[in-house]
């Protein structure tokens, strides 16, 4: 209770504007800092330990909270893939990734490379794919396998 005396104090101190002095701030800041730590968690029993939980637990767990779907609903993901026919790029012409390898010549979902003719399918990112892969991943998820941006189409700007 101490510390509570010692904030109710500096508060008044401040009503009447009177300065603090910097130790009479540390003071305060340790005051609230360690008292706050104490406040009574009214949800603790509600929280879950799951760094303790039993291997078991955990499938239990994952059963009674079911998936959470963030994929793209069918209708949107011609909205937001722009789709091509994959043409052989000069090997000077594809651009590096960060581990000195080239981007456009083979699908990141996949690992295989494009050939020829491959229906490809871009997101609004400009990363390419191949259109069955990119179309898997999109009903799964809605971000770009590569730079995690949204691909979900953005609505017209007016």
């Amino acid at each position: 209770m101490a510390g509570i005396a010692e904030v109710l104090l500096a508060l008044e101190r401040l009503e009447q504007d009177e300065e603090l002095t910097y130790e009479q701030l540390l003071v305060l800041e340790t005051s609230l800092v360690l008292n706050g730590l104490n406040f009574h968690d009214q949800h603790r029993a509600m929280r879950l330990d799951i760094d303790n939980m039993t291997y078991e637990e955990l499938l239990a767990l994952e059963e009674r909270m079911g998936t959470v779907s963030t994929a793209l609903p069918e209708e949107t993901l011609s909205e937001c893939l722009k789709t091509s026919i994959y043409q052989s790029t000069p090997m000077e012409d594809a651009t590096t990734n960060l581990e000195g390898g080239k981007d456009d010549i083979k699908c990141s979902i996949c690992q295989e490379d494009y050939v020829v003719g491959d229906e490809m399918g871009r997101l609004q990112c400009e990363h390419g794919y191949h259109m069955s892969c990119i179309h898997q991943w999109l009903s799964m998820k809605n971000w770009c396998p590569i730079c995690k941006a949204s691909a979900s189409p953005s609505p017209p700007s007016s």
